[in-house]
């Protein structure tokens, strides 16, 4: 008998260990410096947080650029395991808060990707000012909705390099995609599907016009608001211009935007001398979560149990060899995965 207790024991003090263990990539070390940073942009003042890892001198830096939809500077908790990696690797993170979420003025709503990519831009130059980065290599990491902002953004200023998850290339494009891959979900034939995308291009393009785009709001910009000011919204001219060496990683069994059409127009598009990386990863998702456990669209769509297996898997929620991916490339622009 005692011997069976003593191995329940053992066995409990060790599922112990491994929960905390899994449960602390939500946590950032206790040695990490963190500090507040605020800035300006078009009245409103924006404001994150930069991690700075413990022990490096002049460490390179990445700025997070948010997807779509409300989001303070770390997702609601959702970066952490990704930062946490960042962090560990030796590479300082800053995130701030979209405005009017969290402790950041104004409305997200009212924004273009112009104006996220000037609002990018000015975030650079706050934390290229802090002094244990002012001999630093920087760039953007951005998701999905930030591949219209950071190619502006490399329009406008200076980095060494800049990493895209899950980028999207067009509007219009991508919310027909999107559209048939949520139908696709809900078990709708193949040609109901293809019906269903025709008619969603067709009311777009009578509601989305150029003439619309330009239109302001007319009083709180709502969310229709900020559909209608960036339908128009493609990526590839600014991609043609883009002389920042960049990595494109797509997940394979992305669900928001369509991969294939990603990878192609950059491949097509990005000067021939720009240094670049390109990459589609199997088994991963919009966000590079293994697609095998967090195949949806919309983390908001996750059931319960889902939540509770991304906080226990913390980092290996991730697809295999995606964070490595990421790090090789802002670390020495080596093209793994």
């Amino acid at each position: 008998m005692v011997k069976y207790v003593v191995s329940f024991s053992i066995i409990i003090a060790v599922l112990i260990v491994f929960l905390l263990d899994r449960l602390s990539d939500f946590d950032l070390p206790g040695d990490v410096q963190k500090r507040t940073v605020s800035f300006e942009h078009s009245n409103n003042v924006l404001e994150g947080t930069l991690i700075l890892p413990p022990g490096k001198v002049f460490p390179p830096f990445v700025l997070l650029v948010h997807g779509d939809g409300l989001q303070d500077r770390w997702s609601e908790g959702g970066y952490i395991p990704f930062v946490k990696f960042l962090v560990s690797q030796g590479i300082a993170v800053f995130s701030w808060d979209k405005p009017g979420v969290g402790k950041s003025t104004g409305n997200w709503l009212a924004q273009t990707m112009s104006d996220r990519a000037e609002e990018a831009v000015l975030a650079l130059k706050k934390i290229r000012e802090q002094p244990e980065l002012k001999e630093s290599r920087g760039g953007y990491l951005g998701f999905s909705q930030a591949g219209w902002v950071v190619p502006q953004s490399s329009q406008l200023t200076t980095t060494e390099f800049a990493v895209l998850i899950g980028a999207a290339i067009n509007w219009r494009n991508q919310s027909i995609y999107y559209t048939g891959q949520r139908l696709k979900v809900e078990g709708f034939s193949l040609d109901d599907i293809q019906d269903a995308k025709k008619h969603e291009a067709e009311v777009f393009d009578r509601q989305f016009t150029e003439e619309a785009a330009v239109l302001p709001c007319n009083s709180q910009c709502t969310r229709q608001d900020f559909e209608r000011r960036n339908s128009l919204a493609d990526a590839t001219k600014d991609i043609s211009s883009t002389h920042t060496p960049v990595l494109i990683v797509m997940g394979q069994d992305d669900r928001n935007v369509d991969a294939d059409e990603t990878v192609a127009v950059w491949a097509k598009a990005l000067p021939s001398r720009t240094p670049r990386c390109i990459r589609k990863l199997p088994g991963a998702t919009h966000g590079l979560l293994r697609s095998e456990w967090f195949d949806y669209q919309l983390s908001s769509q996750w059931p319960f149990w889902k939540r509770g297996l991304f906080l226990l898997s913390g980092r290996y929620a991730y697809s295999p060899g995606a964070l490595r991916t990421v790090t090789s490339w802002i670390l020495n622009q080596d093209c793994v995965g």
